[in-house]
């Protein structure tokens, strides 16, 4: 993480169709009241020795910029479409799909929807 701490983090709706991307510089923290706090009972399955763990530790993102797709409505309509495409060769209707932009760096956040 020292030498190369941009990292991506990507979270999936499925039920609301929506997908959220992040892109960020990540630290690795060991400090032990945030490892507690961060720490839910089913992650004894990974970690045995709880918290303490000597192979626990917190990763710390600070964001850089975020991107949030709204996908279409319905999953029938979106299989309907694609098949549709593939017959005839032409690129799927699937409604509305906004995407927004957001730069964290600045103090003042834009977005911009595209």
């Amino acid at each position: 993480m020292n030498r190369r701490p941009d990292v991506g983090l990507v979270f999936i709706d499925a039920t609301a169709k929506a997908y959220l991307s992040i892109t960020g510089k990540a630290r690795i923290s060991d400090d032990s009241a945030l490892r507690v706090t961060a720490w839910r009972k089913n992650d004894d399955v990974w970690w045995p020795g709880g918290p303490n763990d000597p192979d626990v530790c917190v990763l710390i993102v600070e964001p850089i910029t975020a991107k949030l797709w709204d996908g279409p409505s319905s999953a029938a309509v979106a299989a309907y479409e694609f098949a549709k495409a593939r017959a005839t060769g032409t690129e799927p209707d699937l409604g509305e799909n906004r995407k927004s932009d957001v730069d964290m760096r600045q103090q003042s956040t834009q977005i911009n929807d595209r």
